[in-house]
């Protein structure tokens, strides 16, 4: 848990969190990769999960009749 703790001390989001809330959030957090091109979550599912972004970066993309799949958002490092 030490590990996902420093982790969360390190990223700008968490900047000001006392240590008591710091310790609770590293006890519900795991550390988690992805690809290149892998989705995280499509639209319709349940949002029921928080990342933040330790490397690379994180495109939010939407489909549009007659556009095709267009970006709206792109996160990177340091971002939720």
């Amino acid at each position: 848990m030490e590990n996902l703790k420093r982790i969360l001390n390190e990223h700008p989001f968490f900047a000001g969190l006392s240590d008591e809330q710091t310790e609770l959030l590293a006890g519900c957090a795991k550390n988690v990769a992805f690809k290149a091109g892998e989705f995280l979550f499509r639209e319709g599912e349940p949002a029921d999960v928080f990342y933040i972004i330790r490397h690379g970066r994180a495109v939010v993309e939407t489909f549009v009749p007659q556009k095709g799949t267009i970006s709206i958002q792109t996160r990177e490092a340091g971002e939720v």
